[in-house]
């Protein structure tokens, strides 16, 4: 590795860490800074290899640590933003050789699939909030009182029926957070890896042609059968449940961005497409629930022509 790129790859780092610094020192400003964390690896790595995005990755969690001391910080750092950034990254990369035709599917080109890339993101999104709750300990048995106690002001008696409908607001709330967590981290990877790829093909450093994203936006088939046994798994009690609604929240969004990608493509040519755009992106973002029309058009579109990972022997 030349002395130039592993520069990169520091500079590269120290953004990154530097972006997620206010939010393990609980600045005010500091979310929106941290949901950039992953750009500056994904476009080290699409722009001089995936070697560089790996030491990024690996480097900026410790220039963290040095920076602030703060150990769970540095690891939510790695787990959910560098090093599924740089994973993704280098998948994007990859090319098929030419003795695996079934691997190349989309179009003419012989590049890694956007379906796959996909996927693994949305795995890697799952995975990592599971081992981020684990790791600190995260238990909706012991977070209602704190949540309680916070919304509640010590100087102000509540009756009943006020006290009774908090205690229902923070049950909803803690409920929802394994589901919401993994959706929001799949929506920044996926957006700091387009952005990076933007960036990285705007500087001319980028081999991969650009993807015509409304129609090679997909999943694996095999990613119904996993969402399955996840919506399957919500249903249990403890740990099980909670790692199944993990898993439920960070492939749904994945289906509902299918969904979305569908809609741009059919609407591509009509008249008042950017009144429909904007119509159904603020409908999804005030009211929320229309994202589950979507989720179902994702299940739908990779139902009938999703690919399969493993495709069947022939006779």
């Amino acid at each position: 590795m030349k002395l130039t790129t592993i520069l990169i790859a520091i500079g590269a780092a120290l953004t990154s860490a530097l972006l997620f610094a206010g939010l393990a020192t609980q600045s005010a400003f500091a979310v929106g800074f941290a949901l950039a964390t992953p750009v500056p690896v994904v476009i080290a790595s699409l722009g001089w290899g995936s070697s560089v995005g790996f030491l990024a990755a690996l480097l900026a969690p410790a220039l963290l640590f040095v920076l602030t001391g703060n150990a769970p910080s540095t690891i939510t750092l790695a787990l959910a933003m560098t090093v599924p950034a740089a994973i993704c990254s280098s998948l994007a990369l990859r090319r098929f050789d030419g003795s695996d035709p079934a691997a190349a599917t989309a179009a003419s080109s012989q590049w890694m699939p956007v379906s796959r890339v996909l996927f693994v993101l949305t795995v890697l999104a799952a995975t990592a909030c599971v081992l981020i709750g684990w790791l600190l300990g995260f238990d909706p048995a012991s977070i209602e009182p704190a949540l309680l106690d916070a919304f509640v002001d010590p100087t102000v008696t509540l009756d009943p029926a006020e006290e009774l409908q908090l205690k229902n607001l923070v049950s909803i709330i803690v409920d929802i957070v394994p589901l919401v967590q993994p959706a929001i981290l799949t929506m920044t990877l996926v957006v700091c890896l387009h952005f990076g790829a933007a960036v990285a093909r705007r500087s001319g450093r980028l081999e991969r042609p650009k993807d015509d994203l409304p129609v090679v936006t997909s999943l694996p088939q095999d990613a119904l059968i996993l969402f399955a046994f996840a919506l399957g798994g919500t249903f249990l009690s403890g740990a099980g449940g909670l790692v199944a609604t993990v898993f439920a929240g960070a492939l749904g969004t994945a289906f509902a961005l299918v969904g979305l990608a569908r809609f741009h493509r059919r609407t591509r040519g009509r008249p008042a497409r950017g009144l429909a755009l904007f119509v159904v992106y603020a409908t999804i973002l005030f009211l929320t629930f229309p994202i589950f029309v979507f989720v179902v058009i994702g299940l739908v579109d990779v139902w009938r022509h999703g690919e399969r990972l493993r495709p069947t022997r022939p006779d």
